[in-house]
Parts: structure tokens; sequence; C-alpha cells
């Protein structure tokens, strides 16, 4: 309504629900003779309700000269769940519904096993009406059961309005008696999926019709059941087919609904519901039991089935009170309306809202809340309380006139009024939020501004929520305090109200930021975007070679390869090598690829230096395993790159070997030498070593002379069956009259080694 004055109207006269004759000037789409073929094509009892229900797929799965029709043998495999029949939900009052196939019903064994409410196939499209409805109809009543009529629509056959008359005409009535329940329209899987009867095509489930089509023939079927009988039938139905069928239309919620749902244990709960719809009347849990036909429960209790019966509503307005959240002040708007002529999810409370520049604005608030105490003094059941909160956005004196809203008449509740403070939200908006990128750095820059509208001289923030590919959300205060004078002129204020601002990212993978403008009593959402960042491609490079070197004193492993980041070529990017020792310890190297290596240049086309070599030192024998790694430059590269791994072994090395041949004394103009001569070699390599010479002297002074063995001695190869150089000779100048002693030691070239050779030592005179 538009006038609040005017929440009242004049109550329905509604027809008996007994067979009518067909309505005048209903002319039907399809002829005679059509309907005739198709009642000889279909079966017997025509279409079952739960078209994909365990029982009627079961009967649907079997041969046709498996069971005669009407049989409730279950099939052995079906492709879902089958439910059992040896459970029912553990809310509400038990209730069934029949056709046909049931035949002349036991009403008195289904009411002692619990049954307390039923309803009744009266018909179907325009061409079929159940023949034991009378039986089922009146005899479900006499056993004091609560019950009602639904018609099986076959949409593309004829208009709604077309079948919603044949229904009525045929059982479909309704009078607020309380015990008669309103009219359903069966709307579902099309039973004759594919089919061709008389000529008439049938379609695909949904009967060849689209979202907008069905949800037009619904309405014409339901406005007509409404005008003839003054209620809105029940539409039973699947969540699955309303989404599909209906394009999940949410035009229905003035419909009570009576879902289908066959869960495969035991459960309080019938799933998601369609769209237009958050709760339900009825739910047909099971088509094999406990009950004949299909079991349901009605949602609510045994009382609340009287609630299709027309009374005048009730009600009160209890409060009204202004509340303040994080994000919105609020008109909170409590109290109950009910009415027993209303299913309990469409009983309404209208509350119209003066604000404080007089405008007036409707708001419909569903009676649906937790109200025990209303239940205890109407048995109405628990839901009839409402608890709303009215959003604001202004300060100032609020005015709200509250109406129960009934079936056939309306009731004012009463008018109050409040004072609402500090309700204007901040607002605000993200003008840019972009990826910056740069080799070494990946970031999201967020510029925009924020303004708090109840103080609009004080400085608000953005709030920017960022969640990475791994689910966690880190959260960022970004202070609006940058001048944006484009924002001051539109708003007519002053102050700084911009912001901008940086966010570090570490991996690559899907971001969602959400952004908040930040006031000082409120916050306001700015909306979302989501942003994939690329992965940066992993360094490349190569573990060229590993190479033991060793002295006398020393051993090393000397690494070599190259590596650089296509991300910026003209980088000396790290290279960390690791060292895994004898011992199992491991010890990291630290290098930078910044040795030249024109090769690569050459090959990959790129500038700069890129090499690496490092001496890695060794303190004992045994099995070293190296592993060189290229390090990325980029924060979201999928890591770092392995260039690969190597393994050398550093063993005990054998003593040098060699002689001390000939020490012997030549004198040339006057002048006499000493000359030592022999051979020294490693054994284990075959190296060209050193050679120590020590030269006592008559007065007991020694002398040092290190030379290398390198001179050539082809018997020394041929005899110890190596190559290489491997000889040696010291000349040294002497003075003094007497003896010298002269000693030569081979020099181990690895630290490694057993130790120095002690290749001979003689005496001579001079």
């Amino acid at each position: 309504m538009t006038d609040s004055a005017a929440e009242t109207t004049a109550p329905v006269t509604t027809p008996s629900p007994v067979a009518m004759p067909a309505m005048p000037g209903s002319t039907p789409i399809i002829g005679d003779a059509m309907k005739r073929a198709m009642l000889q094509a279909i079966p017997s009892g025509g279409a079952e309700m739960g078209q994909r229900s365990p029982r009627v797929l079961a009967d649907k799965n079997q041969p046709a000269s498996a069971a005669p029709m009407g049989s409730r043998t279950v099939a052995g495999t079906l492709s879902m769940a089958l439910d059992t029949g040896h459970w029912s939900p553990s809310f509400g009052v038990a209730g069934q519904d029949v056709s046909a196939y049931q035949g002349n019903v036991d009403w008195a064994s289904q009411w002692n096993q619990g049954s307390r409410f039923a309803y009744v196939k009266a018909s179907e499209g325009n061409y079929y009406v159940n023949g034991n409805f009378s039986q089922q109809y009146a005899g479900s009543r006499s056993v004091g059961m609560i019950r009602g009529a639904y018609h099986f629509a076959i949409p593309n056959w004829s208009s709604g309005a077309d079948q919603a008359r044949y229904f009525v005409a045929n059982g479909g009535g309704w009078s607020p008696d309380g015990y008669t329940l309103p009219p359903v329209l069966d709307i579902e899987y099309n039973p004759y999926e594919g089919q061709t009867i008389g000529g008439f095509y049938f379609g695909d489930v949904c009967y060849g019709m689209s979202g907008a089509q069905m949800s037009s023939w619904i309405a014409d079927f339901g406005n007509t059941i409404q005008a003839l009988t003054g209620r809105y039938p029940v539409i039973y139905s699947t969540t699955d087919w309303w989404a599909r069928c209906t394009g999940n239309s949410a035009s229905f919620s003035a419909y009570p609904l009576w879902i289908a749902s066959y869960p495969s244990s035991p459960g309080n709960s019938p799933g998601v519901l369609p769209a237009s719809w958050n709760q339900f009347s009825m739910w047909q849990y099971s088509s094999t039991g406990p009950f004949q036909g299909d079991s349901n429960v009605w949602n609510g209790s045994y009382a609340s089935l009287a609630v299709f019966a027309g009374t005048t509503p009730q009600g009160s307005f209890d409060s009204l009170t202004a509340e303040r959240t994080d994000t919105a002040a609020s008109l909170r708007v409590r109290g109950w309306a009910a009415d027993a002529g209303l299913p309990q999810n469409t009983t309404e409370a209208h509350a119209y809202v003066t604000a404080p520049n007089g405008s007036q604005q409707l708001y419909k608030i569903p009676a649906t809340t937790y109200r025990p105490d209303v239940n205890q003094a109407l048995g109405l059941g628990d839901n009839h309380g409402f608890d709303q909160q009215i959003p604001v956005t202004v300060s100032g004196n609020y005015q709200v006139c509250v109406y129960a809203i009934g079936k056939f008449t309306n009731v004012g509740l009463g008018c109050k009024t409040i004072s609402v403070v500090g309700a204007e939200p901040p607002i605000g908006n993200v003008d840019d939020a972009y990826e910056v990128r740069t080799p070494d750095k990946v970031s999201f820059r967020i510029r925009g501004w924020v303004v708090d509208m109840s103080n609009t001289s004080s400085t608000a923030a953005a709030h920017a929520y960022v969640s990475a590919p791994d689910g966690t959300t880190t959260g960022y205060v970004v202070p609006a305090n940058a001048s944006r004078p484009d924002v001051n002129q539109v708003l007519g204020i002053g102050g700084n109200h911009g912001f901008q601002q940086d966010i570090n990212i570490t991996k690559a993978g899907t971001y969602r930021i959400c952004f908040y403008a930040v006031g000082q009593y409120l916050h306001s959402d700015m909306g979302c975007k989501s942003f994939t960042i690329a992965a940066a491609a992993l360094p490349v490079g190569s573990f060229d070679s590993v190479d033991l070197k060793t002295t006398s004193t020393t051993a090393s492993l000397t690494t070599r390869g190259w590596a650089l980041d296509y991300g910026d070529t003209t980088r000396q990017i790290a290279v960390h090598v690791y060292v895994q020792s004898p011992d199992g310890t491991t010890q990291l190297y630290k290098i930078t690829a910044s040795q030249p290596r024109p090769d690569v240049n050459k090959v990959l086309q790129v500038p700069g230096d890129h090499g690496y070599q490092t001496d890695i030192p060794l303190s004992a024998p045994g099995t070293y395993r190296v592993c060189s790694w290229a390090i990325a430059l980029s924060p979201v590269a999928p890591g770092n790159a392995l260039l690969g791994c190597k393994s050398v072994t550093v063993g005990v090395s054998a003593k040098p070997v060699g002689f001390l041949d000939s020490v012997k004394l030549s004198t040339t103009n006057g002048v006499t030498s000493l000359t030592a001569s022999g051979w020294a070699m490693d054994p284990t390599t075959g190296a060209s070593i050193e050679v120590h010479v020590y030269v006592t002297q008559p007065d007991t002074q020694q002398k040092y002379f290190p030379i290398i063995a390198n001179l050539p001695r082809p018997d020394v190869n041929a005899a110890m069956k190596t190559t290489g150089d491997h000889g040696f000779s010291l000349s040294t100048n002497i003075l003094q009259r007497g003896t010298y002693r002269v000693c030569a030691h081979g020099i181990a070239t690895s630290p490694f080694s057993l130790g120095n050779t002690l290749l001979g030592c003689t005496n001579i005179t001079f």
C-alpha cells in the first residue's frame, strides 16, 4: 500500500472446496480429442508427485511387466541414495500425500501411525482427475486429519489460468474452516520428458519453456487461484528444478513452500531452499515410508496448521530504539504479529518510517522471529515476532507507525517517535588499484579518498584487507590525509582526504583486496577487487664444475658456473652454494655471479658479468656433496633455481715416492758447486710435486732449498708406469772446507696424505 492510513482491506469470500463445474468462457487450449489421447497414453494414475524421488524412479526403472501400475517395489540400485522410510524428522507435524496409485487408503491405520495431515491429488493438466479423490479427501478428514488438494501442472499443455480453473472445478477449492489446507501447485520435473503424445511434444524437464516463461505461467496459475479461492497456492517443487526451470526466480515469496528433498541419512534439514524462500512450510522428506504415498512434515506445531483459517491479525509494537554498529546507524523495530489465516512465513508487519525531512518509506518486516510467549497465548507457533533493523543515514527525529498485515484485514499497532544522532556514514572511493612491478619488488598501489560525513574536518582512513593465495588476510591502515581538491570541490568541504599506498606482495597467485572507509563512528564498504599476480621466471644458470685443489698444507673445492635473472640481465644475482661435509653438517657459502663469462653473454645475448667461482676449504677426508642455487631477484618467483649438485670424494693420499740419486761436487773457474739430483712424485695423482732439499754445512748451519720435481726422467716413467716430469736437480755454490750433509724430502700435495717422504741423505766432503 502507498498510504499508511489505508492499511485495511475487506475480507474475501472464498468458494467451497467441493468439485465445481467448468468456468464460463474457459476455452482449453488443447482440444477434447487431444485430451482423450493423453488419457489413453499416460498411466491410469497420471503423473506421480516427486518425479525424481526414489519411489518414482524405482517404478520407472522396473520393466513394464515387472510390477502393476502403482506398485511401490523399490529398485535395487539407483543413481541416488534411497530414503529408507525408517526415520522421520524430529520436529514438526507428520503428514503424507497420496494419489490414485494408493487407491482406497486405510486412513485409520495412517492416523494410528502418526499422520496428521494429508494432501490428495485432484487433477493434472486439464485432462485428468483422480478417481479416488473423494475417498481419499473425505476419508482423511473423517479420521481427524487436516487435508487439502494438489494439482500436477503440465505448463506447456495449457495456460496457468486454464489449469487453475480446472483444478478448482475438480476439488482444488478452499474455505477458511480450519481443516482445509490451501491449494497446492505441484510444479516439477516433466513426467513426459521427450515424449510425443497425440502429436503433442512435451519437451525437456522444463517442458521446453524458458525461466521467464515458466515464472509467468506459475504467476498466471497462482493469480487465478488467488482470485478464485482468496489464497495463493502452496508451491511444491525441488530446489534443483526451481533453479533450472525458473532461473531460480525470487518472485514467489508470497507463496508457501512445500520442498521435496530426500536425504540419504536422518536429519532435520532439507538443505538449500529455492531463491524465493528463506523457510519452508512443508518438507517431503521420504517417498518410501513411513506413510503410504510420500511422507511429509509440517514445519510448525499442530495448532499452527489452523494458520490457514482467515482471521483478524493480532500484534504489538513493543519498542523502537536507535542503535549503531560499526557500519551503520539504524532504528530497531520490535514486536509481534500473527494471523491464523496466513502461513507462518507470510505474516508481515508494515512499518512506515517518516524521516526528519518529512519523507515516508514503507518497510515490510516478516514476523518470523522466535516468540514463544505469543505461541503460549495464541497457539499459533513460536515464530511470530518481528525484530528489524531499519538503516538511517541522517540524524534527526523519526516517527515509525507499524501495522499487522493479515490475509483479510490489517490492524494498526501504534506509532512511536525517536531521535537519532551521528547517523552519517563515511564515504569514499578507490580510484586506482593496480600492480606495480620491478625486477626485485611487486606491490599493489591503491589510491583514493575517504571523508567522514559526520565530521568532515577530521582525518578519516582507508582500511585495506588483503587476502593472499594461501588464505591468510592482512590488514593495512591508510590515513586519508593527502590533498584532494577535486573531492573538496564536489562535496563543498575543506581539509585533506586523499590516500595512496603501496602494499608489498611476496607470492604469486590470486589476491582479493577489500576496502573500507573508516570514520569516527562508522565505516563503509568501498568494495573489493581481485588481482592475479603472475609468477616471475626462475633465474637460469649452470653449475659447471667442482674441482679438488690441494697444496702441501691445504685442500679446497673450487666451484665454477654462471647465473642470471631475466628480470634484469644487467644485475648480478646471488648464488648460494651448500656444501654437505662427510659428517653430515652443511655449510652455506653466499657468493655473487659477478665474474666475466663472455661465452654466456654470447650465447644468451645478454650484457654484464654473470660467472661465479669460489674456493671452499676442506678440513677432513670423505665425500662432499655440493649444490649450487641461483637466487631469484623477484619475490614472486616460484622459488630459487637449483643449478645442480655434484659429489667429490677426498681420500687419504699415499706418501710421495722418489729417491735422492746422487750428490756431487764440481769446480768450474775456481768455483765449487754441490749438485743434488733425484726424482719424486705423488703416486696417487702422478703430479709433479715439491722437493725440499736441506744442506747442512761443516759449520752446522743448514740451508733449505724448495724446488719442483719437474725435470724429464723417462727412466722413472718407464719404471713407475706413469707420465709427466718428475726429476729434480739442485746446484748450490759452497765455500767451506769439510763435510756437507744433504737430505731431500718429497712434499705431499694433500693435507690428507700420510705425510712427506724422506728421499734420502748423503754426506760429501769438500
